[in-house]
């Protein structure tokens, strides 16, 4: 049988339950720089083609897109680069 105060505990359960996706939002991304690295060495076409991309990137994000270039190796530099940071977002290739 259900009392007053089962009827309060259920109450409260369902407004906290309706309430906790709005105190899991989460904050705008992306919320610092991000970093674009490149297989190709500065100066050449994928080079200027990528940065013109970060350049736009950079208008439209709001933050500003970072070229970090990693030639040479066959384009392992690059991907050994990528997996040895965090896996937040804020870096791609």
């Amino acid at each position: 049988m259900f009392t007053r105060s089962h009827l309060l505990r259920a109450t409260a359960l369902v407004a906290l339950s309706a309430a906790a996706p709005l105190a899991a939002w989460a904050q705008g991304f992306p919320a610092k720089p991000v970093k674009l690295i490149i297989a190709f060495p500065a100066g050449g076409p994928t080079d200027i083609t990528m940065r013109q991309l970060a350049e736009n990137a950079s208008r439209i994000l709001g933050q500003p897109v970072i070229i970090d270039n990693k030639p040479g190796a066959g384009g392992t530099l690059p991907a050994q680069a990528l997996q040895t940071t965090a896996p937040d977002g804020y870096t791609i290739a």
